[in-house]
């Protein structure tokens, strides 16, 4: 769960399946519902990143070889720092910029998910998002509006499930994230939405 792992989810949104089964339509029956998890931040693997440390290291002196500052006999200070430490400097900026760009989309996809909700009945797709202000806010998505979709599963068998043939406002993927049986509920949402009746 998102609290267990220290992620804190608003007091008004302990039970958001309550608030989703007291706003179904009448005669609709209640499929699935579940809480995303939070995303995984991705690991970097050990040898490349020691293979791109030192290729990073190393740019100092390549750039130096390069302008021949090796070959002379007295070199300022300043041209030394200059000339071994600015390649270093300017790639080692790039990518601390990439690793903090990554961390702060991981965050807010982070708090974001805290206050989600996904259902699905015999008649939609329920995608419920906490509203600070106005609570509990609800997206349908009713039969026809789903086209298609593709999942992404890892080894425990959660993952994500994209929903195509929608066009998001801000070009973002719409579908469910995060999910525990990532299979099942693709299974589910085709013999129930996408593709009900059996093809001869």
């Amino acid at each position: 769960m998102i609290d267990d792992q220290g992620w804190r989810v608003p007091d008004e949104f302990e039970d958001p399946v309550a608030d989703i089964e007291a706003g179904l339509w009448p005669g609709e029956s209640l499929l699935w519902s579940e809480r995303p998890d939070p995303p995984r931040l991705r690991r970097i693997p050990v040898v490349p990143m020691v293979f791109v440390l030192v290729l990073v290291s190393l740019s100092g002196f390549s750039l130096s070889a390069i302008f021949g500052l090796m070959q002379r006999d007295e070199l300022p200070p300043e041209a030394a720092l200059i000339g071994f430490g600015l390649a270093p400097i300017v790639l080692g900026g790039l990518l601390a910029a990439e690793a903090a760009r990554r961390v702060c989309a991981w965050t807010i996809r982070r708090w974001a998910l805290a206050r989600t909700v996904y259902a699905m009945t015999d008649q939609r797709v329920i995608i419920g998002r906490y509203d600070p202000r106005e609570g509990l806010k609800i997206v349908s998505l009713i039969p026809g509006m789903i086209a298609e979709t593709s999942w992404l599963e890892y080894d425990d068998g959660s993952g994500d499930l994209l929903f195509e043939g929608l066009e998001s406002a801000d070009r973002r993927a719409i579908g469910f994230f995060g999910i525990h049986r990532v299979r099942f509920v693709d299974r589910l949402l085709h013999e129930t939405l996408i593709d009900p009746f059996p093809r001869w």
